[in-house]
């Protein structure tokens, strides 16, 4: 009989051992977990809220974005012993279940095989060489990725990482580093000169984003808590009201049937303000601009223009601009096609002083504008309440 209690009691004890182990096993495994809520900001515009849970194998975001429209996507990155085996992406439209795109690449130790599936459209293959341990981001969505890397320097101890970085669909490589600004902070810099200052807290998790420099110019907040569904529905209803965000900087012409005899044509991207500090922050100053967005502002005259003396013979040309606190100069470039941040100082072919004046009313969207005379007429570039003019005479 004391046998009997004491083998009751042993198997007793060793019940609520398994039943002990079982529950530091699940909470161990419960925080290996990690999760969290971001919002992304263009100015006062909020372009996209994601949410993302992470584990040792795998990272998965879900991300609903409202341009050009309002889209669903999601990323999944599939790793093994830290390093990425498979990247997949499927994009719905808002209140769809049937995807526009779906994305796969698988990874080797030097190389990536991707295959693109858009519509009904064929499939399309492809493969590329891929420096080992590449960072691999999409345009829409780097920030779970780029968390990572900023915790991978946490953990590190070291003050700084670079890294090869890899934007989906792109057909070559770029660069990220990431280096420690304080105990709170970090600094994100890639060589498309996208500058970011980053809150994060002691295990590298982001807290929120700060853009210095370059073309993307987006905040990001974290937030504790986000539903969804309920965001993608009211950013689907404004969306087919008629109000809803559609593209960030729609691109525009402008042609002019006669000024001073001559035929002009402008195409260019169209930035918004979005409450933000244009000239000085947005647009640095001693920087030169692409004038616009995007792909470079291109300009085509079937005359020769005379800009106080500088002539500007006939032809197809890109414009930049070079804004700074005491003064504007346009610069006429001989290259065409090209994107916006891809300027080549060797290729500007004239110089233009510019005259600089203040607006009566704030223009939230760049506006390139030509006033035609019956000699020339006046290139004006508007926004904020900043133009800046180039008068010009048109020649026979």
């Amino acid at each position: 009989m004391k046998w009997d209690r004491f083998a009751l009691a042993s198997r007793f004890t060793l019940a609520a051992l398994v039943a002990l182990v079982a529950l530091v096993f699940a909470a161990t495994a419960g925080s290996a977990e990690d999760s969290g809520n971001f919002v992304v900001m263009l100015g006062r515009d909020t372009t996209a809220v994601e949410r993302y849970t992470r584990t040792a194998s795998e990272l998965v975001v879900d991300q609903v974005s409202r341009s050009p429209r309002v889209l669903h996507r999601r990323f999944t990155y599939d790793f093994s012993k830290g390093a990425l085996t498979k990247f997949r992406m499927v994009v719905t439209p808002a209140g769809s279940t049937t995807p526009t795109q779906t994305i796969e690449a698988n990874f080797g130790a030097d190389s990536m095989r991707i295959r693109t599936q858009s519509g009904s459209a064929p499939a399309a293959n492809a493969a590329m060489v891929l420096p080992s341990g590449t960072l691999v981001v999409p345009n829409s969505s780097p920030w779970g990725q780029y968390e990572n890397q900023i915790m991978k320097l946490v953990q590190s101890k070291q003050d700084s990482l670079r890294t090869p970085l890899w934007f989906v669909g792109s057909s070559s490589t770029n660069w990220i580093s990431v280096s420690r600004l304080g105990r709170d902070s970090v600094a994100l810099v890639t060589d498309r000169r996208d500058v970011f200052h980053v809150r994060v807290d002691k295990a590298g998790h982001i807290l929120g984003v700060l853009p210095i420099a370059g073309t993307g110019k987006y905040g990001v907040e974290r937030v504790a808590s986000l539903d969804l569904n309920a965001m993608t529905a009211a950013f689907a209803a404004r969306e087919q009201s008629g109000t809803g965000l559609g593209t960030l900087s729609p691109r525009d012409t402008v042609r002019v049937a006669s000024a001073g005899g001559a035929a002009l044509t402008i195409d260019y991207g169209r930035p918004a303000k979005r409450g933000r500090v244009v000239f000085g922050d947005v647009v640095p100053y001693g920087e030169v601009w692409r004038t616009g967005a995007n792909v470079a502002t291109q300009f085509k005259s079937d005359k020769t223009l005379d800009f106080g003396g500088t002539l500007v013979p006939a032809g197809f040309y890109t414009v930049w601009t070079l804004p700074t606190a005491n003064g504007w100069k346009l610069i006429i470039n001989s290259e065409t096609g090209q994107w916006g941040t891809a300027h080549k100082a060797e290729k500007d072919l004239y110089t233009i002083e510019m005259k600089v004046s203040a607006l009566p009313q704030p223009v939230e969207r760049f506006t390139i504008g030509v006033d035609a005379t019956e000699k020339g007429g006046t290139l004006n570039l508007d926004w904020d309440t900043t133009r800046a003019s180039a008068a010009f005479t048109t020649q026979p």
